[in-house]
């Protein structure tokens, strides 16, 4: 969804357990949501750990009697570990609870993250409507792979294994990638949950062919 003014950030915050906002580089971030705990980067780092996470899922813990906002900053240096731990503090929501991630570049925060959240940016700001940063051949694939249907899925799922010479699961994750971040997008921009069911989909065969599940067997069955 598309913001006017960053005033509006307050207002979206308090009606989501979880919201990620898309705002421009240079954001007084400190500004925004000002009575609430605010996590950020490490600043030698740059990063935000797993350490920082456990320190959020402490505070989460506490039982709220009012709405009470819990702001990551610059939410895109999280690493993989506290993403993972991130996950876990909202298998239980607490309907006082708001998570809220500030961001200049949501792409780089993890899919399985923005797939749960409400999503928001600034209009005329957002990089939502940008191209995934890949190659001509990997979108053309991406793209065919989300309009796929059943009687072409086997045939294209032939031609993506075999898209990388050395490693057909490496080139498989790469077409995965760029369609989720495809879908993703498609879904923002339109409102169509056709996109958010395909997403869904999506990160359950990445899921699976990065667990060493059959490359073209998870792409076709995965879609169906």
């Amino acid at each position: 969804m598309r913001l006017n003014s960053l005033e509006e950030v307050a207002t979206f915050a308090a009606q989501n357990n979880f919201s990620i906002f898309e705002l421009p580089l240079g954001t007084d971030f400190a500004a925004i949501l000002p009575a609430s705990v605010h996590i950020k980067p490490d600043d030698e780092k740059n990063t935000i750990d797993i350490t920082k996470i456990r320190e959020l899922s402490n505070i989460a813990q506490a039982k709220q009697s009012h709405d009470f906002y819990i702001v990551v900053e610059n939410a895109e240096t999280m690493n993989t570990n506290a993403a993972n731990a991130f996950l876990k503090a909202l298998e239980e929501p607490n309907d006082k609870l708001h998570f809220v991630f500030l961001s200049n570049n949501t792409s780089q925060i993890l899919p399985t993250i923005k797939s749960r959240a409400s999503n928001y940016s600034l209009k005329n700001d957002s990089k939502i409507s940008d191209a995934p940063n890949y190659d001509a051949e990997t979108i053309a694939l991406a793209k065919q792979y989300l309009s796929a249907t059943k009687a072409n899925l086997p045939d294209l799922a032939d031609k993506i294994t075999k898209l990388n010479k050395e490693s057909s699961r490496q080139g498989a994750l790469k077409i995965l990638e760029c369609a989720i971040e495809l879908a993703y997008k498609t879904y923002f921009l339109t409102g169509n949950t056709q996109f958010l069911q395909k997403l869904e989909k999506l990160l359950t065969i990445s899921d699976n062919i990065a667990a060493n599940g059959h490359v073209k067997l998870q792409l076709v069955a995965g879609m169906l």
